[in-house]
């Protein structure tokens, strides 16, 4: 596809809503053809116009280019600004230096109504598509970049993505532009480059338009993910609620789409698991005999199941009430002001109006205390004691809970289980026992 022109490009920056422009400014040749496509959008409408420079501190060139793409914004009257970034060297270089480089960006696409700009195009899709294909991608791989997405405030906009490089040259050439010249682009140890220098021509070679037709399946590709997740999104409402997954409800799913359910549950806590982690999970964690209480390692989180239920826990945090420190605790309360529980278990306050999980409770000196499982307990509107682990099962508390919620003691006898049950019925009851979880 031939370049695109100013009033197109205007076109584009108009749908997106935007008044402030932001250029990922390499000097390279793609760049510096939409610094100047900006130049002539600007002559269309009044945009307020940026161009970045991000040097990643690879090459020893990066201040003669950071110098170049300078003077070019200075001739055009557009306001320019260089970043320094320091990039890991034992990381993978490519990917270190884009993600390095879109960190460097953020914080200059600050409101909804800011578009970023970078220079990637028709090549660079059918490089990404092959890539995507080395490392056996699924279909979000293989469609390839979007041509708008949102970043950080606002989005990110690639204008020239179905534009051929060729096109893009002879424009750079029609209208005398100048840019700079990377020589680590010809270094065909990274994977990109090699693609780029030695198998795309190959391709491109043998059949003329496979640049486009690649487009075109990948923009195939593109609608069928975008329909997935549609669907996922549909039956993830239907199964999660917060870090909690509702089994019986994905079993209503075909297996393929529980998958997509459970990636995407886990996706909105930023995990990615492997295709053999999640085989794991089904097989030991969510299909494990149905006493069993299995768990599952994912990045600083533990995946248990329970009655039916897929819990993710941050073992940080949510499994601190397992210490011996939490369970051993005991603390006296007059239960006048509020009381501030280990462990960040949040606090304990008395109220003066029931209200919704308010437990009843007559007002005096008690003694919180955790773990006390054995202890004997009749909720006001039960006929019979029964172990406090007894009523746990009843009200389906994972384990690893149960050691976490406070109980409330009266002359050693247990009268109040925050957030459950007390033994003091609403008629008795002189306050309210609020429990206020972080």
């Amino acid at each position: 596809m031939a370049i695109i022109n100013a009033t197109e490009l205007a076109a584009m920056l108009e749908k997106c809503g935007a008044t402030k422009v932001v250029l990922a400014l390499s000097g390279g040749l793609d760049s510096m053809v939409l610094l100047e496509l900006l130049h002539q959008v600007r002559q269309i409408r009044a945009y307020q116009l940026q161009a970045i420079y991000v040097n990643h501190g690879l090459s020893a060139d990066a201040p003669r280019w950071a110098e170049h793409c300078a003077n070019a914004c200075a001739e055009r009257n557009i306001d320019f600004v260089s970043l320094k970034i320091n990039i890991d060297a034992a990381a993978n270089v490519e990917a270190a230096a884009r993600d390095g480089r879109y960190q460097a960006l953020a914080p200059y696409i600050d409101s909804a109504h800011t578009v970023l700009l970078t220079g990637h195009h028709a090549d660079d899709q059918l490089e990404t598509l092959l890539l995507a294909l080395k490392r056996g991608a699924g279909v979000s791989g293989l469609s390839g970049m979007a041509r708008q997405r949102p970043f950080a405030r606002g989005s990110l906009l690639r204008p020239l993505l179905h534009c051929e490089r060729r096109h893009i040259l002879a424009f750079a050439q029609q209208n005398q532009l100048q840019w700079v010249e990377d020589s680590s682009n010809r270094d065909n140890r990274f994977d990109r480059n090699y693609i780029r220098n030695e198998v795309a021509p190959l391709l491109i070679n043998r059949w003329p338009a496979f640049t486009d037709t690649t487009l075109r399946s990948m923009q195939h590709l593109a609608d069928h993910q975008q329909l997935l997740n549609h669907y996922t999104e549909q039956a993830l409402l239907n199964c999660a609620n917060g870090k909690q997954l509702n089994l019986t409800a994905l079993e209503q799913y075909l297996p393929l789409q529980q998958d997509l359910v459970i990636r995407s549950w886990l996706a909105q806590f930023k995990l990615n698991p492997s295709s053999q982690w999640l085989l794991t999970l089904k097989q030991q964690v969510i299909e494990a005999r149905e006493d069993a209480v299995p768990e599952l390692v994912l990045a600083g989180y533990q995946l248990r199941r329970f009655q039916k239920r897929l819990y993710l826990l941050h073992a940080a945090t949510e499994l601190q009430g397992e210490s011996e420190a939490a369970i051993s605790c005991q603390l006296s309360w007059p239960m006048q002001s509020k009381l501030q529980l280990p462990a960040g278990l949040g606090e304990l306050a008395v109220c003066h109006e029931q209200a919704a999980e308010r437990l009843a409770m007559t007002r005096g000196q008690v003694t919180v205390v955790f773990g006390q499982l054995s202890l004997p307990f009749k909720p006001a509107e039960q006929v019979q004691h029964k172990p406090l682990k007894q009523w746990f099962k009843l009200w389906q508390v994972p384990p690893w809970q149960r050691s976490q919620i406070p109980l409330l003691l009266d002359n050693e006898k247990l009268v109040a289980v925050a957030g459950y049950a007390s033994a003091i019925s609403t008629l008795q009851a002189d306050c309210w026992l609020d429990w206020l979880r972080n």
